[in-house]
Formats: C-alpha cells, sequence, structure tokens
C-alpha cells in the first residue's frame, strides 16, 4: 500500500513539474528592507515614468549599514528604559551634595532595622514570624539573636519588637494586624 501511495505522488509530481506555467519573472524575492529603513524619498525623474502613480510617494531604499556579523552581535546588547545620565550631570549632583552641610549624625542611634516582615506561622500554640534580611530569609521566635546585632522580642501592639544588641536600644517593625 505504501509503494502505490509513493508511486502516485511521485507521478503526479512529475506531472505538476511538466504542465506547470512557464516562469515570467514574476517570483517575489526575499524582503531586503524592515520599517526602520523605509525612507520616503522623492521619486528621480527619469524614474517617475517607470513607477505607478500609486508608489510614487515611497520608494524604499536598499538597506544600509550594518553587516550580518555586526547585526548579530548588537541583537542582544543592553537596553534600558532609563535615559543614560552624562557624566557632568553626574559629577554636578555629586558637587552639590558635597557642597550641603552635612547631616548630624547621632552616635547612639541604632541603624534601621535590616528586615522585612514576610508572614508568621503558628504551630502548637507557638508563632514563628517569617523575615527577610537583605536576600536572606529568617524564621523568629520571641528570643533569638538574629544577624548577630539584635534580638527578637516578641509583638508588642500589633508591631515586631526588637533590641539593638550594642547599644541596646528597642526597635519596632510595624506589620499591622497579626491574626
Amino acid at each position: 500500500m505504501k509503494k502505490a501511495v509513493l508511486g502516485g505522488a511521485a507521478v503526479a509530481t512529475l506531472l505538476a513539474a511538466l504542465f506547470a506555467p512557464e516562469d515570467e519573472g514574476s517570483i517575489v524575492g526575499p524582503a531586503t528592507a524592515t520599517t526602520r529603513q523605509v525612507e520616503r524619498v522623492a521619486p528621480a525623474p527619469l524614474a517617475a515614468a517607470t513607477v505607478p502613480q500609486a508608489n510614487r510617494a515611497l520608494v524604499i531604499a536598499p538597506r544600509r549599514g550594518l553587516d550580518d556579523e555586526e547585526e548579530a552581535a548588537t541583537l542582544f546588547a543592553k537596553q534600558s528604559w532609563q535615559p543614560e545620565t552624562p557624566k557632568k550631570i553626574m559629577l554636578d549632583q555629586q558637587v552639590a551634595q558635597a557642597a550641603l552641610p552635612a547631616a548630624r549624625v547621632d552616635a547612639n542611634a541604632p541603624p534601621p532595622l535590616p528586615f522585612q516582615f514576610l508572614g508568621r506561622f503558628v504551630d502548637e500554640g507557638k508563632a514563628a514570624y517569617f523575615l527577610q534580611a537583605g536576600e536572606r530569609n529568617v524564621v523568629a521566635r520571641p528570643g533569638d539573636t538574629l544577624e548577630e546585632r539584635y534580638r527578637f522580642d516578641g509583638v508588642v501592639q500589633g508591631s515586631l519588637q526588637f533590641t539593638y544588641l550594642p547599644l541596646n536600644l528597642k526597635q519596632t517593625l510595624a506589620v499591622g494586624d497579626l491574626n
């Protein structure tokens, strides 16, 4: 059966090739321009007679610019929505920052808490709190020492309370309702 089907397909292909119309040169080749490369150019006086009236306003210019290797190299180049900031603007900002009076830093003030609240889990009546410190996730229970500088004291009025150990100062992290 397979041989009969293959033989029939071969005969049909041969007949189609024999009775196909002659090539009149009307086959269109691959496109050579993209929408970026389309230019509006006034048609040349000699070309005006050969270009149909409807197509005279738009003439596609041949592709110029990057060769295939350069285009392939820029295909995955770093792109950003942020405008590039000239060095001069950056230098002006640095000079302006240096000209401002330095803010007075209290030596007895603890640094801001490095934690963000992620969630809470209660198991057998004991609560554990999920925190994020930088890129690390931490599970904290009351009394735990975190980051070698903070002690988690527990929940006070809907906020997590920590003690900054080097200065023995209390800090709170507001988290809202912990139901």
